[in-house]
């Protein structure tokens, strides 16, 4: 009797498990995941351990395209969005990804359209071979698909970033300048070094250069872990634009 009601349990468990198992892989591996913050490279707005929860697919993105193309945008800010959005797409359609009324039959396109400046991107990582416990990074992005870059902390040099690709960096730098340092040549010394080589905590684009959108596992939304940084994963772009279209 005891072991009829056992067995009967344990098929109901696996039958419960084999039921919920493969759709929670299906919406992980498809649309949403879970990924955690290494190190301390996007620090102040993501800290080390930090677990966000990350979109990794255009849901229904013809939705999208009807949004971008129609002509009741609310301010001069919107219309710049979608024109932008636009540019972005064209870029991408240079590689094969489907565009306009092509996206009807697609309930869901991977990676994700990033069109904007300032988003949080999770990619597998071009150097994973050299750090295999860093296979996936967590950057911001600094410049889209068809834009010219001027890396942080080289003025000198130009970066062409490729159609189908983005340009990612780390908001946190290793080194300072102190603006209470009295010692004006200092400051100049340190300036010209930082303009020629990289003291920044982040190995990202200005190591490897752009990363190709194959690569994205998708845009980071939220905070969901630690409870107390809860929220809204901030998207700021710098205060002296250091991307422009070509």
């Amino acid at each position: 009797m005891n072991s009829a009601s056992s067995s009967s349990s344990l098929r109901r468990t696996l039958t419960s498990i084999a039921l919920i198992v493969p759709p929670a892989k299906f919406i992980s591996d498809t649309f949403y995941s879970l990924y955690r913050v290494q190190g301390s490279s996007m620090e102040p707005a993501l800290q080390d351990g930090d677990v966000l929860l990350v979109r990794k697919a255009d849901i229904f993105p013809h939705l999208d395209w009807k949004r971008w193309t129609s002509s009741s945008s609310s301010s001069y800010e919107e219309e710049e969005r979608h024109q932008t959005a636009l540019r972005v797409i064209a870029q991408d359609a240079q590689s094969g990804r489907p565009i306009g009324e092509n996206n009807v039959g697609y309930t869901y396109l991977h990676p994700p359209t990033i069109h904007q400046l300032g988003v949080v991107v999770v990619y597998r990582a071009p150097d994973a071979e050299k750090y295999p416990t860093s296979e996936y990074r967590v950057k911001r992005v600094v410049g889209l698909g068809g834009q010219i870059v001027r890396p942080r902390e080289n003025w000198h040099r130009i970066e062409r970033v490729p159609s189908f690709a983005l340009w990612v960096e780390g908001d946190n730098n290793e080194e300072d300048i102190n603006k209470d340092d009295d010692d004006d040549d200092e400051k100049e010394a340190f300036v010209m070094k930082r303009s020629t080589t990289h003291h920044c905590k982040s190995i990202d684009s200005r190591t490897y250069g752009p990363i190709c959108k194959n690569l994205v596992e998708g845009v980071a939304e939220r905070i969901i872990w630690p409870p107390s940084r809860w929220g809204v994963v901030s998207n700021f772009t710098p205060s002296v634009p250091r991307s422009w279209w070509a």
